[in-house]
């Protein structure tokens, strides 16, 4: 019996067109895998050798045999296989030839109300007029919230100057908490604490008063007192009060807005003056409630 040459990248064609080819039994998709991994077996009862004597061309087919095979439609299988690729492929297949018809669109149509549902939330999750948010916060937790996403444009923090920037009322308080101040430049090379025990902390470019220490815990040296713009503050107020806030913060907002953005703000801006047309009827509603 021949063998095949061994060949690789270097083999000329002509040495693998001049090669012996083995007969061998045909396969196709019904061959059982035990078949390919123990090789074909011949006619006379001995087993063709693994690898590549295995994998050769079939047999020439007799004259005839092709019109007789075509008359003969093999009938199509499914397995879940194939059915469970196209789940995979596809997210509208739902495991087709494992499920009947109508549990087929059952599911499909549960998963598809589901996925809206959960992506209808995630839309509404930044939106100030959401409807969760009427159904579980009142009118004044409604303006607090409002608030506290623009309150550095309110009158009353820019007019204060909150948090402060003088540098004498920080360093009076990295006193008092053992901290002290070094840069981002000399951090690496200053000692964790110095002769007097105190920690290094670095201070946040984008945020006056807040600092990290080398475990990297956030340290709040701003003002806590009832100027500290947080929800227990604001809720501290009466609804004329927050009406007032409001207000200023949409207007100053809207004039930074048509003086600074390099982009077109026709949709932002016109959402802006609506909501404060809305604010001022609440205001107005809120000075005739009695007190």
């Amino acid at each position: 019996r021949a063998l095949l040459p061994m060949v690789d990248e270097d083999t000329p064609l002509s040495v693998l067109a001049a090669a012996p080819r083995l007969p061998a039994r045909k396969v196709d998709d019904d061959t059982p895998l035990s078949v390919l991994a123990l090789g074909s077996t011949a006619k006379n009862g001995t087993v063709a050798k693994k690898g590549i004597d295995a994998v050769v061309a079939a047999p020439p087919k007799k004259p005839g045999a092709k019109a007789s095979a075509a008359g003969k439609k093999r009938p199509r299988r499914e397995s879940p296989t194939s059915s469970s690729s196209s789940y995979s492929s596809d997210s509208d297949s739902d495991d087709r030839g494992l499920l009947p018809a109508r549990s087929r669109k059952a599911v499909s149509k549960s998963e598809k109300l589901k996925m809206l549902k959960k992506r209808a939330t995630e839309d509404m999750l930044w939106e100030e007029d959401a409807p969760y948010k009427k159904k579980d916060r009142s009118n004044k937790e409604n303006l607090v919230a409002s608030l506290l996403c623009r309150w550095w444009y309110c009158d009353e923090y820019i007019n204060n100057d909150w948090p402060p920037q003088e540098e004498e009322y920080y360093q009076a308080e990295l006193r008092r908490q053992k901290l002290r101040k070094v840069t981002i430049q000399e951090w690496e090379w200053l000692p964790e604490e110095d002769e007097q025990g105190r920690r290094k902390v670095y201070e946040l470019s984008e945020f006056r008063g807040l600092f990290r220490n080398s475990s990297g815990d956030l340290i709040d040296l701003r003002p806590k007192e009832n100027a500290c713009p947080c929800y227990n503050n604001f809720m501290k107020k009466d609804n004329a009060t927050l009406c007032r806030m409001l207000i200023s913060a949409y207007k100053n907002q809207l004039k930074d807005l048509l003086e600074n953005c390099r982009y077109r703000t026709d949709k932002l801006a016109k959402d802006l003056k609506a909501s404060i047309t809305k604010v001022k009827h609440m205001l107005q509603e809120a000075e005739k409630a009695p007190k």
